[in-house]
C-alpha cells in the first residue's frame, strides 16, 4: 500500500503542452528507433479528470534492441526493469500472445515532473489500446464524463491503496475499451498522425 494519497483532479490545459514536450524529448532520445511517439493516457484527453502524471508511448520495432535502454538513460530517464508489461485486456487476452502486452518502462529522474514512459512494439495490442482509448475518449463527451467521475470517486474511496485503485479500475477500462472498439468500427478508426516521430530528412 502506498503512503501517498491517490489524487485525481479536473483536467489541466497545461498537460497538453507538457505532453508534446515530453513526446519530443523521447523522440530525440530514441532517434531512428522511434516509429511514433505520443502523449497518451488521461492527461492527453481534453476535459478528462486525471492523476497529474504525463504518460508517453513510444513504438519501436524491436524491444530487445540493446541500445534502447542506454539511449533513454543517456537522456536522463530512469529505467524500471521490474515493470515489463501490462495487464492484458480481459476480452482479447486469450487469443493474443504475451508479446502484445510487453513494454520497456521508464520514469522521470529524481525530483523531476512525474512521468511514465511506455515503449511498446509497433502493432502490439497494448500499444493499439492506448491510442484507441485516448481517441475514443477525446471524441465521446459522455464516456469522458463517466470515466472522469468514476476515477474521482474511486480515488476518494481507495485513498492510499493503489493496488485496490488499479484492481477496481481495470474491469471498468475493459468496459470502456469494448465501447471504443464499437466506435472504431463505426468510424473506421485508425491511429492518426503521431505527436512526434523521427524525420530522417531533418
Amino acid at each position: 500500500m502506498s503512503r501517498d494519497p491517490i489524487h485525481v483532479s479536473p483536467h489541466d490545459p497545461a498537460w497538453a503542452e507538457e505532453g508534446l514536450a515530453f513526446a519530443d524529448a523521447v523522440c530525440v532520445a530514441l532517434g531512428s528507433r522511434a516509429l511514433r511517439v505520443d502523449h497518451v493516457g488521461s492527461t492527453a484527453v481534453p476535459g478528462l479528470a486525471a492523476k497529474d502524471v504525463i504518460d508517453i508511448q513510444a513504438l519501436v520495432i524491436d524491444l530487445e534492441d540493446d541500445g534502447l535502454v542506454d539511449a533513454m538513460k543517456a537522456a536522463g530517464f530512469v529505467h524500471r526493469p521490474d515493470n515489463t508489461g501490462d495487464e492484458p485486456n480481459l476480452d482479447t487476452a486469450p487469443s493474443l500472445g504475451s508479446d502484445d502486452w510487453r513494454k520497456v518502462y521508464f520514469r522521470e529522474a529524481k525530483g523531476q515532473r512525474r512521468l511514465h514512459i511506455h515503449i511498446r512494439r509497433n502493432g502490439a495490442a497494448g500499444a493499439r489500446n492506448m491510442l484507441l482509448m485516448r481517441d475514443f475518449l477525446r471524441d465521446n463527451e459522455s464516456a469522458r464524463r463517466d470515466y472522469g467521475d468514476f476515477k474521482m470517486a474511486l480515488a476518494d474511496k481507495t485513498r492510499s491503496d493503489r493496488s485496490a485503485y488499479q484492481a477496481i479500475k481495470r474491469p471498468f477500462i475493459s468496459t470502456v475499451l469494448r465501447s471504443a472498439e464499437s466506435w472504431a468500427e463505426i468510424h473506421h478508426w485508425a491511429p492518426g498522425v503521431p505527436d512526434s516521430y523521427w524525420r530522417t530528412e531533418e
